[in-house]
């Protein structure tokens, strides 16, 4: 079996140990403390070996085991260990790689930097040094800068997490309060803030590179106008070859005989930021930025992120699709990739088609993290659940499709969450409630700039929303109350498709009367979706009738009388059907532009059913139709139409109705005109 022995200790070292795992070569890596065992997960092709070990020590794990490769990814502190390492192989005749990172910074000239070669020197100038010093150089050397308590005192220390480095920190005098136990890596912004806390005169970090966090260090000094001690990077005693981990991994991969896919493969992470602050993302995404190599999102979303390698202000899969091939081409092994969106993956995010975009991706693995979403935090700030809630979007919304869908979800006793673009959809909103009927019931529980610290909660009635004002992130749930004014409470958490006749706007227009029209709907038997013509509308009873059946259905009320028309749009505004649109003219002229329906209700004709039923069928050869006739030529001549056409599931019922009508003490019934009811479903 090809095992490859890898001394570890730096970023470097893990991804190529990572890297040799996923092409099938064993690995056993070394590190030296139970923090650098945490940071590799062990599998069937990595072993973790922890301990620090000396020449001889080596020598016995040559003898142990067979290793076709050494590679030496140790700090380029640790020179003590790479001497060790060089020792212990002399006379083995085991191929030796030196994996270097490379410690210049990007930064060119820096001023204010004072370099010195050990970090006995250091400290002995930092004695001069006046005010906090925050150190940076980890836990090792520790003893170097604590032997004279007028320097230890001033000292802020960052270490790792780990109990060898804190058990350090004690033993070499230092307080709590003079901690900082962290694992990087960390922004300018981070560091700024520490400089900031801690109150700190001076910065000390070690010449460790980009890897090792050094700009970010030093941006944050410069514009902290703070100066800093770098210490040099030590030389080992025997000059040895140094290769970057590119040429490392393709000298081991031709000793080897490894074998890649000709592209880098991808590990893509899809993640929800949460709310907008740092605060409110999950510790899942935290960890996995500290651990990424390219980052990708809106620029205000990875500004304060510092990733392995690069990162890119790419949203829209047009942009990232590109760059993530290039970076394929470019690279070697397997990429970590992030990609964030605000809020919630799940939540009127574009994660879910970018999700489908990336599957045209080559050796791509692609996972998805959620986030907080608005909804959710919403309902954190009112104590509110919201399991239950309907949700809907003003934002880019056209009014009539989200009014029509909050009327339909307030009559039915839903709590509804929706987001907006701003104040003005705020004020929208309650002025739709107020026009019907829901002024003074409903609540308006108004989130404003959540988790950001400007962040403020209103408790509204729909009258009282005028006075939200200032411009910014809104969002809202609203709880519903019972109807104060408006139309009778027949609606009301209602889901049967029965208006009395009298709610409606009549005058003297022709009506389709209540029973008919609740078995004509019942017979037509749209779905949620439905785009359904009413030809012959009349006072538009059927129209509104189905438009408040789904706020997703699309009605079309088609009528040549103009003051019919009217009536249609004025009982379309009594009931807040604004899925509902009127055309004013003899079906079927002027309906071609119209989209295609899957429904239809035929009450009036004008004489031109043959040409109705073609153009219907022309539009849709699966369409559903339903027509009503009172008179025996109406009948016939539906009658006669239908032999034209095949359809299936065809039913012709004719339905007399009475109703009481008080006289005096007694009631007497009164007969209604009856009617045939003709229902069929064109096939081709």
């Amino acid at each position: 079996m090809k095992k490859v022995l890898i001394f570890a200790g730096t970023t470097e070292g893990r991804v190529l140990a990572k890297r040799l795992e996923a092409a099938g070569v064993f690995c056993e890596v070394c590190v030296a403390t139970q923090y650098g065992e945490q940071l590799l997960e062990e599998s069937g092709n990595l072993m973790v070996r922890r301990g620090r070990l000396d020449a001889g020590q080596m020598r016995e794990l040559y003898g142990e085991q067979e290793y076709a490769a050494v590679v030496d990814a140790t700090h380029p502190f640790a020179a003590v260990v790479t001497e060790n390492i060089l020792e212990s192989l002399k006379g083995k005749e085991i191929p030796y790689f030196r994996l270097a990172r490379d410690v210049k910074t990007e930064l060119g000239e820096l001023p204010d930097c004072l370099f010195f070669e050990t970090a006995a020197e250091c400290a002995a100038a930092l004695e001069k040094v006046p005010g906090n010093i925050l150190l940076t150089t980890g836990s090792k050397e520790l003893s170097l800068f604590c032997s004279k308590e007028s320097l230890r005192k001033r000292l802020i220390v960052r270490v790792l997490p780990g109990m060898e480095s804190l058990e350090l920190c004690i033993k070499n005098g230092l307080e709590g309060r003079q901690i900082i136990a962290m694992q990087g890596p960390f922004t300018k912004e981070m560091n700024l803030a520490m400089f900031h806390q801690y109150g700190i005169a001076c910065l000390v970090t070690k010449e460790s590179g980009r890897t090792g966090g050094v700009d970010e260090k030093l941006e944050a000094a410069l514009e902290a106008k703070i100066p800093c001690c770098m210490i040099r990077r030590p030389q080992t005693a025997e000059k040895i070859r140094e290769d970057s981990p590119e040429e490392v991994w393709q000298q081991l991969s031709k000793l080897l005989d490894i074998r890649e896919s000709s592209c880098a493969g991808l590990d893509i992470v899809l993640a929800g930021i949460g709310m907008g602050c740092e605060e409110t993302m999950t510790m899942q995404l935290v960890n996995r930025i500290q651990e990424t190599d390219y980052l990708f999102g809106a620029e205000r979303m990875i500004r304060t992120f510092c990733p392995k390698r690069e990162k890119f202000p790419y949203y829209l899969a047009g942009d990232i699709l590109p760059k993530l091939k290039q970076l394929q081409k470019e690279n070697q092994g397997t990429l970590r990739v992030t990609i964030l969106f605000s809020g919630d993956t799940g939540f009127f995010s574009g994660c879910e088609k970018l999700h489908a975009s990336l599957k045209e991706l080559e050796n791509a693995a692609v996972r998805v993290y959620p986030g907080i979403s608005s909804v959710a935090a919403l309902g954190a700030a009112f104590a509110v659940s919201w399991q239950d809630v309907a949700i809907v979007s003003t934002h880019g919304e056209k009014r009539e499709k989200w009014s029509t869908e909050i009327l339909y979800e307030v009559r039915h006793g839903k709590k509804i969450f929706f987001l907006t673009s701003g104040p003005e959809d705020v004020w929208a909103v309650g002025k739709l409630l107020e026009d019907n009927g829901y002024a003074d019931s409903c609540r308006m529980l108004i989130g404003y700039q959540l988790c950001y610290p400007e962040e403020e909660t209103y408790d509204l009635l729909p009258r009282e929303c005028g006075q939200i004002q200032s411009p910014g992130l809104y969002c809202g749930m609203i709880l519903p109350g019972k109807r104060t004014a408006g139309p009778a409470e027949w609606t009301e958490n209602s889901i049967c498709p029965g208006i009395p006749d009298e709610a409606f706007l009549r005058e003297k227009v022709p009506m389709t009367k209540e029973e008919i029209r609740e078995i004509s709907v019942c017979k037509l038997a749209p779905g949620r979706d439905a785009v359904i013509y009413d030809i012959g509308s009349g006072t538009g009873s059927i129209a509104v009738q189905l438009a408040l059946l789904s706020p997703k259905i699309r009605v079309f009320a088609v009528e040549s009388q103009p003051e019919a028309a009217a009536l249609i749009r004025r009982n379309r505004e009594k009931f807040g059907a604004e899925n509902m649109e009127v055309i004013e003219s003899l079906a079927p002229d002027n309906m071609e532009e119209l989209p295609a329906a899957t429904h239809a209700f035929i009450g009036g004709s004008r004489g031109r059913m043959q040409e109705i039923l073609e153009f219907l069928y022309r539009k849709n050869p699966h369409m559903r139709v339903v027509v009503n006739a009172v008179t025996l030529e109406s009948i016939c001549a539906i009658r006669e139409c239908m032999d034209r056409f095949p359809m299936t599931a065809t039913e012709i019922v004719t339905v007399s109705v009475s109703r009481a009508k008080q006289a005096g003490a007694y009631h007497l019934m009164q007969a209604n005109n009856p009617v045939t009811i003709f229902s069929f479903t064109f096939t081709e």
